[in-house]
Formats: C-alpha cells, structure tokens, sequence
C-alpha cells in the first residue's frame, strides 16, 4: 500500500515543517534517513536550522541531504558498476560531428546533399547535445523529423531529419568509449527504476519540494515512493481540501495526484486564512525602483528580508543601493557580465583585427592598456606600470593603423615625471611591460588547438596575478571569484576534452571559447544564512522570509522570455514531447506565487516606462503573475485599483527645472596673469582672436591650459592634414605663374590633380584610410579642383603664402597682429585676398556692413557695457578676412578691392568678403575702422571680462572640450 502524498501548507516555513515531520517520523535518529531536494540551497538551511534545534540533541547524525542531481549518478554507479566517465560538453559536441558526418556520407535525405566542415559545425553541435541531454532526462527516444524545411533553417532540418538515427549513433559511440552524461544516468537510473528503488529501501526516503518532474525523476520517485519514500509537497492547502479550487499554478501538483492515483495529507500549522501583505511599486525604470527600495529597507527590520531578483543584469545596480552590512548573496553571476570577460573578448579582438600576427589594430590596444585590470598591475615586485602604460598609449596614438606595441622603445630623457616609478631602473621598467603585454598577446597569436588556447588563458591568468601581487585581488572578491572560475571550470573544459587537441581555426577557437563564457555562471553562495538575502527566483524554492522583495517584475522577467532555440523552436518541442513554453510559464508561476503566498509582506517592484532590454523594444509591462494578484485585490475589494500610496504606490522622483546658468570658468587672479603673459608674448592671428570669438570658455581651455586633443590615428581621414596638403599643392602649381596675367580657367587642370595625387599617396593619413575612402579621397579631390580651375578667371597672381604684421594701438599698448595670406591676386578693379578653404565657408552678413549703430557700440564698447560678443559673433563669424584686408592696409598703404574665400570642398567658387552692393565708401570703412575695431573689442573683451563663458552653437558637435561643458549636455 502507498503512502499518501503529504502537504506542508505554502504559507507555512517548509523547512520548519520539515524539521517537525523529521522528528515525528524518526524520533531524532536520522543516520538511515535520505533526504532528496530540487536544488542544493534548502540543504544549507536546513542544515543550519537542525543546529539549533533545541529538540535534537547534540552532536547529532545529520540526514543525508543531496539535490537530485547529486543523487542520480551516484545511485547509477550502484547499480552499473563500470567506470564510465562522464563526457564534457566539448566531448558530448566532437563525439555528435563523427556521428552525423558519418550519417552524412551515407548520402540519406537532406544531410547528404549538405557540406558539414567540423569548424561550422560546433554551434549546432552544442545545441544538439543540449537537445540530446534534455531527451535522455526525460526517458524520450527521439524519432525522426521529416519536413521541417519549413520551421526551421537547412542544416537543422537535415539533423531533425535523422535525429532518431543521430541519438542511436551518438549513444552508441558514447558506450564505445566508455562515457556518459547526466542525462544518460538519469535514464539508466529511470530504466532499473525498481533496482534503485530497491538500493534505498533500508533508509527513509523523503523526496521534498518538487513541482514539475522531468521522465527520470517520476518513474525514480514513483518506484521509491511505492516502497515507501514520503513525497512532500510545498502547495496550496487547497489541494488537500478543496482540489477544485486550487491555485492555477499549481497545476502540476493536481496533475501529479491524478497521475499517480493517490491521496494527499495536511501537515503543518493550520494557517488559517491568513494572507500576505501585499505592496505594489510600480516606476518608470529601474533606477526608480532601486531609489524605493533603499527606502524599504533603511525603514525595517532585515534579518528575514529577502531581495529576489529576476535577472541578474539587476544584481550590480541593486547592491549599490543595499546596506553594507549583513548582506548575503545566493545565486549565480553569469561571468559574461564581469570585468574579466571584458578583458579576454579584448584580447580575442586584437587577434581577430590584426593586420598580420603580431600587428595589431591600434584601438584594441589602447583597450587593452586602459583595462582597470592591467592598469593594476605589479608584475615585478616594486614595478607598477601604470605611468608606463600611459606614455605607451601616446606612443600607440602618434602611430599608425596597426603596431606590435611590444616593439616600443621609449625616449627615456623625454619621458615626463611619474612615467617611471621611483628606484627603478629602465631595463626593469620595460621588463615589466614586455611581461604584461607577452602575457597578453603571445600565447594567444600562436593558439590553433582548445589545449593551446587552454594555456594562453592560463598564461593570462598568471600575468593578472603575479605571485607577489596576490593580495590586491582581495579587495575585489567579485573580480577575483570570476577569476578563479576561469582557471577551475572553463579552462579545464577547454583542455581536457577529447577535441582539445583537434587544430582548427582562429575564428572556431574563439567561437568556443566565448560560448563557454558566456554558458558559466560564478556562484555566490555567502554565509551564514542570516541577515538581508539577494538571490534570484530559483534560488528561492523552498524558502520563506517574512518580508520579501520582488524587483523588476515585469512579463519580460517574469515568467520571461526563453532565448530561441534554432535547432528545435518551442513549437516544435511537443513533437517530442518535450515541455514548451507554457510549461516553463507554469513553472515560473509555481515559484513565485509559492515566495509571496509565504511572506507576511511582499512588496513588488516593476517598471513601465521605457524597457531597459534596448532601442525599439517597446514600453516595458508588468508581470502577469503582478495582474493577477492586483485582479485578486480589486475583486475582494469590489473597486478598481489606483494608486493611493497604501497598495499601489506610483514611484516618482523630484524634477528640478534646468536652470539657465551658463556654463563659464571663473577669471582668477592666476588666469588673468596667464593672459597677460600671451597678449604679451605672442602675435595676435586670426585664429587666435576667431577662437575667442566664437567661444570664451573653448578659448580658455585652448590657449590658458595645457589641454590638448587627445592624439588619434587618422583612419578616416585627416581633415587639417588634407588642408595643408592642398595648400602646398596649389602653393606649388600657381608659383610659376607669379607676376603673369593669365585667365586660370584655361590651364590644363592635370598637372594639379596629378600633383594633388602624389603627394596624397605619400601622407601617413592616406595611407591608414580604408582603401574605399583613399579611392574616394582621391576621385573626389581630382574633381574639386577641377571644378576649381573651371571657376577662375583673369587674373594676375602677386603672392603667395605671405606673412603680413602690423602694431595695433590698443589703449595706450601696442599689439602685433599677424596673418598668411594664401594668394594676392591683382584684378581689373583691385587688390583681391584669397584664402583657400577646404571646409565649411559661411561669410558674414552683408547687412552687417552698413550697420553703423552696431559699429558704433562696438567703437565705444566697455567693461560692464551691454556684452554684444555673442551678435558679433553670429554676424560676423570670422574675423580673418577684415584682419587681412586691415593688414594689407598697413603694409601697402591702401586697402584691397575686396577678400574672399575660396570654397575648395565644393566648387571652388569665391565667397566674398564684400558683396557687389557694398559700396566703395562702406568698403574702406570697413577695412580702415571695423577690422581694427573688431579687434581691439575682441581683446579688450578678454582682457576685462570676469568669466570664460560659454557660446553654444554648432561648432560644439566638433569642439573637443565639449565633454565637461554644462551646455553640450542641456
């Protein structure tokens, strides 16, 4: 006769409940006892808890407590003695290769018309072991699949084709060599199912806490609970009194009595009709919901709070904001997430995009060198080299595309104070580095086996923790757990599989190697069992806190979209009779409603505003399972829901208006004196007062400091390297031409786009362009300049790239005020300035001219005057071109016809200074009065303003400073 099936009420502390029915079943003496759970975290508990029971006397023999997963292929070594050896996930992949290889060159259906490299073969091989795996826990025998051309792409509709053959072959090859996988022992236990059964017949069997049962484990359990294990479930009270009316998510559990044809009986505290308190927090993120959170919490009691987190993305954020003490984590942390994934896909990359082995693309280096991780290091005792790293980067920088950065070889006497650590010598510096970047790059340049790429793992382990630096990895428990995950679990995966020995290529070696970082988890698993508790859903099962907190409950959490699976979609998973989506669903709901149905109070978290999943994924919406106890409160209070601050609280943040403050430094007395120093010292260019023109707080950060632009190598181009390149050549053709009237337009434009051409082959930039751009530079260049000879006319050249200065009289103090002008042409009416542009042109307003009101306040202007730099600036735009016509003033006694610039980037049209409708009159007024005035306001203006304020406007998007300037972002 069976035993019934006996129920611990889901409100109720299933591990107190355990403990009781222990006692009462054994009378305290648990040596011959067995206690089976879903996983190993209630073990823990209950472990602690029978410790201090004061009802057990002490020492005590504890229970044998395991997971099913613990238990199965030890019971399978009893009843099949062999020494099997249980094949890794890289065994289970290159074993399933041979097989369908061999199916393959039989010819049959699909997969014989199909080629099958091993390389291109491991992702499916993982997925089809994984399926493989997921058919033997179930006891299922696949069958073949026939016509899934439609559902599913043509190499997995070939494999589904001949699955059933597929599972016989790779069973058989797997006995060949004396392997096995948990799946198989789960089914070879399954098919003794009696024999096991027998095995544990001489101890009491407890089997606690499941919900849904894989094939195995019910033909396992139901063999043991026919001779007399005890089968114990954590539901509904419902289900023993009322089964009609049980929670929908329990219907495994319905499903589970009917199956078996049996009984059920309470045990446990009568709960009466007590019901959890329940709060919602509904934000508009996750930030929101965090910032609540830390509000609960500093508001109660937490030894017996638990945070359970749906996703682990969630883990990091919400440490953050949890109190620092009498925390504890249970769960896993996928190491894909972790800084030293980071680091190892970086080292992955400089493989994949060097040029040739050894040259790497300079980008990924600069990655590397700025790795927190490697920044860190001491790889020789007393020898940091951080201050090395830095000088390697600027030498990374000034280089070209690709570089070996082992080749470097710094200018010692150059070097600036920091770079090389006190008392040491070069020759150890540079040892030091070699060291960090050999233990980086070379193992990994030569690697074409999984045993080779196994040691060059282990190599870069080794250079992150040198012997004597130990240590430093103390203060990041996190960082040196997934450390130690690397070298124990993935590294070893990688080496001692059968295939780790096959050679294949870089782009194979590396594919694994990411799915099996991306696969491992790092265990969190902290003690003691007190305190506030973060762990996730699965972790949960079995446990009760009085006060649990739920966050980011929303559907795509909860119960959560599962990844698609190319091999075998979930449409097709019953087919096989293997659980789908639904079931999962089911599973997801079991766990959650059974946390919240045992709190006192549950306080739940979700979203719904933007969904952190990416761009266009839509507004994120709360869980299912959250609707539905939301509808259980609105029908036992006959009302709908609203948020009042008591059930539903709507999350919102203080928003401050943003404040019009515009963005300045400060003049002090330190950077008055430093502007002093440049008026004084150095001659005034265009360039120079442009720049202040256009922005005061840009200027400041240009000429009052040491910033600079950080050094980038020219990939795309070099914008100011190109400008220069075509004044040189225009320089050059048109100097023969000196003193010649000629008309321009009839030169053969050839001899120029051919110098254009050579010289632009031997630029460094060009050189490190992809070659599409270097066409297209080429092509598009040749043509400009085409299109500017087409666009000249009669002219006579009279200079070119002259320097012209003059003394500018300001208050009493004399100015220098220099400028290059590109090219002076004498035309019918005059004296023209030209000034090549290859970018962007935008000439003033005409209007601008004739505004004598304007002018006149720009005259008088003084320091606490209406401040009319920013309407200058905006007409005006560059003071250049005035300045070089008040130069040539200076110097020839009279001032130019007119000045324009040259508009390279596109037509090569002049865009003057003056239009045809400004007079003669207003012409040299301009010339003799505005452009000396321009600039004495422009300098008075620096010198006497207060602050370095900031103008923004277009320029910004290209402005280099831009990054700490409180209007780029506003």
């Amino acid at each position: 006769m069976t035993t019934p099936f006996t129920l611990i009420d889901w409100r109720s502390d299933c591990i107190g409940a355990l403990i009781d029915l222990l006692l009462e079943r054994t009378g305290g003496d648990m040596r011959d006892t067995l206690v089976i759970f879903p996983h190993q975290r209630p073990r823990r508990h209950l472990m602690e808890r029978l410790g201090r029971d004061p009802r057990f006397s002490k020492p005590l023999f504890l229970p044998n407590m395991v997971s099913v997963n613990e238990w199965l292929p030890g019971l399978r070594r009893i009843i099949d003695p062999r020494p099997l050896i249980t094949a890794g996930p890289l065994d289970r992949a290159g074993l399933l290769y041979g097989v369908v290889e061999n199916l393959r060159r039989e010819g049959r259906g699909l997969l014989g018309n199909l080629p099958l490299e091993r390389e291109h073969f491991f992702p499916w091989g993982r997925l089809l072991a994984d399926l493989m795996e997921e058919l033997a826990r179930h006891g299922i025998t696949p069958a073949n699949l026939s016509h899934m051309t439609s559902e599913v792409q043509e190499l997995p509709a070939a494999l589904l084709e001949q699955l059933g053959d597929i599972s016989a072959g790779y069973e058989a090859a797997l006995a060949e060599r004396g392997w096995t996988t948990p799946g198989l022992d789960a089914r070879a236990v399954m098919t003794h199912a009696d024999k096991a059964a027998t095995q544990e017949q001489q101890r009491t069997v407890f089997i606690v806490g499941f919900y849904a049962l894989t094939g195995a484990e019910e033909a396992i359990f139901k063999a043991l609970w026919q001779q007399g294990a005890e089968i114990i479930l954590h539901t509904d009270p419902a289900l023993a009194e009322r089964p009609a009316q049980t929670h929908w998510a329990c219907a495994e559990h319905v499903r589970w009595l009917r199956l078996w044809d049996t009984e059920i009986q309470h045990f446990g505290p009568d709960m009466g009709t007590r019901r959890p308190t329940l709060r919602f927090f509904e934000g508009f993120d996750l930030h929101s919901q965090l910032s609540r959170l830390s509000d609960e919490l500093d508001v109660s009691e937490r030894s017996d709070t638990a945070v359970v987190i749906p996703d682990t993305s969630c883990l990091m954020p919400v440490l953050h904001h949890l109190p620092e003490k009498d925390v504890n984590i249970s769960m896993g942390y996928p190491l894909s997430r972790s800084s030293l994934f980071r680091l190892i896909e970086t080292v992955l990359r400089l493989q994949e995009t060097a040029a040739e082995p050894g040259r790497y693309y300079w980008r990924e280096v600069i990655a590397l060198i700025r790795h927190p991780y490697v920044k860190m290091l001491e790889p020789l005792p007393g020898v940091p080299v951080r201050g090395m790293l830095r000088e390697l980067e600027r030498f990374v920088r000034r280089g070209g595309k690709y570089l070996d950065p082992r080749e470097w070889e710094p200018d010692w006497e150059s070097l600036p104070e920091g770079a090389l650590p006190p008392g040491v010598s070069p020759e150890h510096a540079m040892e030091a580095v070699r060291s960090v970047l050999n233990g980086c790059l070379d193992a990994f340049e030569s690697a074409s086996t999984l045993a080779e790429l196994g040691q060059a793992l282990l190599t870069l382990a080794r250079t992150l923790v040198p012997e004597h630096g130990v240590e430093n990895w103390h203060r990041f428990p996190i960082d040196a757990e997934c450390l130690f995950r690397l070298s124990s679990a993935v590294v070893p995966a990688i080496t001692d599989s059968s295939i780790s020995h096959d050679r294949y290529g870089r782009s194979v070696l590396f594919s694994i190697l990411r799915q099996l970082l991306e696969a491992e988890r790092v265990p969190f698993e902290a003690e003691p069992l007190t305190g506030l508790q973060v762990m996730g859903m699965l972790e949960s099962r079995l446990l009760r806190f009085s006060r649990v907190m739920v966050l980011d409950a929303t559907e795509d959490k909860l119960p959560g979209t599962p990844a698609y699976d190319p091999l075998l979609p979930d449409p097709l998973r019953s087919l096989l009779g293997l659980p789908d989506g639904r079931h999962r669903s089911l599973v997801a709901a079991y766990n959650f409603h059974r946390l919240i149905a045992g709190a006192d109070e549950a306080c739940i978290f979700y979203q719904s505003g933007a969904d952190g999943a990416g761009p266009g994924a839509g507004k994120a919406v709360r869980s299912r399972f959250v609707e539905q106890l939301l509808w259980d409160e609105e029908k036992r209070r006959g009302q709908v829901v609203q948020p009042d601050g008591k059930l539903l609280t709507s999350i919102t943040l203080p928003v401050a208006g943003i404040p019009e403050v515009q963005y300045g430094i400060d003049k002090t007395e330190t950077i008055q004196n430093k502007l002093d120093h440049v008026l004084r010292t150095t001659d005034l260019s265009a360039t120079f007062l442009d720049s202040y023109l256009h922005c005061p707080a840009r200027f400041f950060h240009e000429r009052l400091t040491p910033l600079r632009e950080p050094d980038e190598v020219s990939e795309a181009g070099d914008p100011a390297g190109l400008g220069q390149l075509v004044h040189a050549v225009l320089n050059e053709f048109f100097h023969p031409y000196l003193n010649q009237r000629m008309d321009i337009s009839s030169l053969d434009p050839r001899p120029l786009q051919d110098l254009f051409s050579e010289r632009l082959e031997n630029e460094e930039f060009f050189r490190q362009m992809p070659y599409d751009m270097r066409r297209g530079l080429v092509a598009s260049g040749r043509q400009r300049l085409a299109r500017f000879i087409d666009e000249s006319g009669d002219t006579t050249i009279l200079a070119l790239e002259k320097r012209h200065q003059a003394n500018l009289d300001m208050d009493g103090t004399l100015l220098t005020v220099h400028g290059f002008f590109d090219r002076v042409d004498q035309r019918p009416e005059g004296h023209v300035i030209l000034d090549y542009k290859t970018g962007a042109v935008m000439p003033p307003a005409q209007s601008l001219w004739s505004d004598t009101e304007f002018w006149q306040e720009i005259l008088a202007w003084r320091a606490g005057d209406a401040d009319p730099l920013p309407l200058l600036a905006k007409r005006l735009n560059s003071v250049q071109l005035p300045l070089y016509s008040w130069l040539f003033l200076q110097d020839k006694g009279a001032a130019p016809h007119n000045a324009a610039w040259v508009e390279l980037r596109d037509n090569g049209q002049e865009r003057s200074l003056f239009g045809p409708k400004v007079g003669e009159e207003t012409r040299e007024t301009a010339v003799c009065e505005y452009a000396p005035a321009m600039v004495r306001f422009v300098v008075r203006h620096m010198l006497s303003c207060s602050r370095f304020e900031a103008m923004p406007g277009p320029r910004c998007t290209y402005c280099s400073y831009a990054f700490g300037c409180e209007e780029k972002s506003r």
